[in-house]
């Protein structure tokens, strides 16, 4: 940890608001997209990262330094999402939701107005998708590959060993893939297969959502 992000923390530590922005400012779009795994539709995900921060900021005198500010910070993100979706239980925890749109441009080329459709509907049923996997599975798959997180850091949030990081995102690939293919899923823990099974159609997928 570099000297400056120290004081940093240091001084968000003691109350700081405006170095408590600053120190998460370049994580606000993870947490954002992280959110959106979680929220009930697109409409609470500015909602529940903004419930996640506020946990962030409340515990941030328990940070210590021997560890790193990242992974304690999207261990701490992470418990606001479990926590928020245990609250929501016996509701429906997903809905049909309006596609997203970009609005920068006039539609002025039809092919090239379909081929936006297309990626946000693809971004969307993507989305959805995640949303239906086990907590667990959701939160590796979301770390590793949509954010691009090592096996070691996704370990470090989650606070498991890395072979229970890899078997998740085996299992949790396998389930979303079966979700975007219209099914149901596997059948249960025991249908794991290879880690690399479907990762790289995972991967790709959700390297779109991001954009």
């Amino acid at each position: 940890m570099n000297d400056e992000l120290r004081a940093l923390i240091l001084e968000a530590q003691d109350g700081s608001v405006r170095a408590f922005e600053l120190l998460v400012s370049s994580h606000l779009p993870r947490v954002r997209r992280f959110a959106r795994a979680f929220a009930a539709s697109d409409s609470d995900v500015d909602d529940l990262a903004q419930e996640a921060l506020v946990k962030v900021y409340k515990n941030l005198r328990s940070f210590r330094f021997q560890s790193a500010f990242q992974t304690w910070l999207y261990s701490v993100v992470r418990n606001a999402f479990y926590d928020a979706t245990r609250s929501r239980a016996g509701r429906e925890r997903s809905r049909e939701e309006p596609l997203e749109q970009d609005h920068t441009k006039a539609a002025s080329d039809a092919e090239s107005a379909d081929e936006g459709m297309m990626r946000a509907q693809e971004r969307d049923r993507l989305w959805r998708a995640l949303r239906g996997l086990p907590q667990e599975f959701r939160t590796a798959v979301v770390l590793f590959d949509v954010e691009g997180h090592s096996y070691e850091e996704v370990a470090d949030i989650e606070g498991v060993p890395v072979g229970t990081v890899k078997s998740r995102l085996s299992r949790g690939r396998a389930h979303l893939k079966a979700l975007l293919a219209g099914g149901q899923g596997p059948g249960g823990p025991e249908d794991d297969a290879p880690v690399g099974t479907s990762g790289q159609d995972i991967s790709s997928h959700a390297a779109r959502s991001r954009k």
